[in-house]
């Protein structure tokens, strides 16, 4: 009776693994008909698929990509006889699926298979169908307008596996062979899409997936700039402050003769309140390039320390090479409306003949910023913030008439 039962069990077990390859057959033949039915074909390689007997098997992986290529090979016929336009969507998602299936399919077929002899043994010739029409893929840029096409939906996660199924063709272990790898450029094409892929990325806001893509384009002088910038700005999305800090140090030394990373830097600094630290940068910059917004900004913090002598000095000097900046003239002006402020806070604790001396002296200072607010509003009379500085130093200062004229 034993025996019986072992004998049903065999039987149904070779049932069940002829049914799977079943499916597989039914699956290949229905795909390649000549009116396919991909859904049912789709439906049949599922149960292979997922079935112990033929998961593992370089075929069922290899049909399943079958029926991918297919579908979009019959809508790219269509595209090329004048039947009509193409579904670019629906032969995206083909390729996509049929490459995904086509690595699992790769992997198994080189997964040794050893005889009695101990001696292993792999499908090649499944490899060297898949090779050939990765190739197929990667020439005719199938997965590059799928990405596109997901771009314009606003769908950039999917767009990222588009663009990143397409830019790693030349890299799989299948394509070593020269034969394949010169009929795989690495052109400016290629390399403008390596760019899109990460930016894809980095709309997707997978921040960690955009910077790791950037980089990579940095290392290999791919618009190393602009790949620059948004893996500092991923960083920052990414609530990274400490390590896009550090990424904007090594731009600043990298590309000396861009601005944008040393501004960032600079501007990081001061929003922190790290003044020291922002002039040290500034001095820098300053050294290299003294522009004027340099000299403002340096300027400014100086005056906020309460270091006037030297930021009138920066002023001075950023003067005589740009004597029309309208915001030189207001800063310097206010540097001496804050001497003048500091004067008066200390007059509150002086006796009555130190009090009278020091009122002469706040005076005389708010003199002397009044020809620098008067020229910062000359240049830019429409500018709200210069004419109400100036009145009130009209006011301050006693004088009626000027006050009067600029009210109107």
């Amino acid at each position: 009776m034993k025996n019986i039962l072992s004998l049903a069990a065999v039987v149904l077990i070779s049932a069940s693994c002829m049914a799977q390859k079943s499916n597989v057959r039914k699956a290949e033949n229905l795909a390649l008909a000549e009116t396919p039915d991909y859904a049912g074909a789709r439906a049949a390689i599922k149960e292979a698929i997922a079935n112990e007997e033929t998961k593992d098997q370089a075929k069922t992986w290899y049909i399943a990509g079958m029926i991918g290529y297919k579908q979009n090979e019959a809508e790219y016929l269509k595209l090329q006889l004048g039947k009509g336009g193409t579904d670019y969507n629906v032969r995206g998602t083909a390729v996509l699926e049929s490459y995904t299936y086509w690595l699992q399919a790769d992997k198994l077929a080189m997964t040794p298979v050893y005889d009695k002899k101990g001696k292993a043994k792999y499908d090649t010739g499944t490899r060297r169908k898949i090779a050939d029409k990765m190739v197929e893929y990667y020439e005719r840029r199938e997965l590059v307008y799928y990405a596109y096409n997901l771009w314009e939906k606003q769908d950039f996660a999917k767009a990222y596996e588009a663009f990143n199924a397409y830019i790693s063709i030349p890299d799989l272990e299948m394509m070593s062979e020269k034969r394949y790898q010169d009929r795989l450029p690495r052109d400016t094409t290629y390399q403008d899409i390596c760019y899109n892929a990460a930016l894809a990325a980095y709309n997707a806001q997978m921040y960690d997936v955009a910077i790791k893509d950037f980089r990579k384009l940095t290392e290999q002088n791919i618009k190393p700039v602009q790949a620059g910038q948004f893996i500092y700005q991923s960083y920052i999305n990414a609530g990274d402050s400490a390590s896009a800090n550090v990424w904007l140090d090594e731009c600043i030394n990298r590309f000396s003769d861009n601005t944008w990373f040393m501004q960032n830097r600079i501007n990081n600094l001061v929003n922190s309140g790290k003044m020291d630290e922002a002039l040290v940068y500034l001095d820098k910059a300053i050294a290299k390039d003294p522009q004027t917004q340099y000299l403002l900004l340096k300027g400014s913090i100086l005056d906020m320390q309460k270091r006037f002598d030297e930021a009138i000095a920066v002023y001075e000097e950023a003067l005589k090479t740009a004597p029309d900046n309208a915001d030189l003239h207001y800063n310097y002006g206010v540097v001496y409306v804050d001497i003048a402020n500091e004067i008066n806070e200390k007059a509150a604790y002086m006796n009555a003949k130190d009090y009278k001396l020091a009122r002469v002296e706040i005076t005389e200072t708010f003199r002397k910023a009044l020809p620098y607010f008067q020229k910062a509003y000359e240049i830019q009379p429409d500018n709200y913030t210069y004419k109400h500085q100036l009145r009130s130093l009209y006011y301050r200062l006693g004088m009626q008439k000027e006050y009067d004229e600029l009210a109107e």
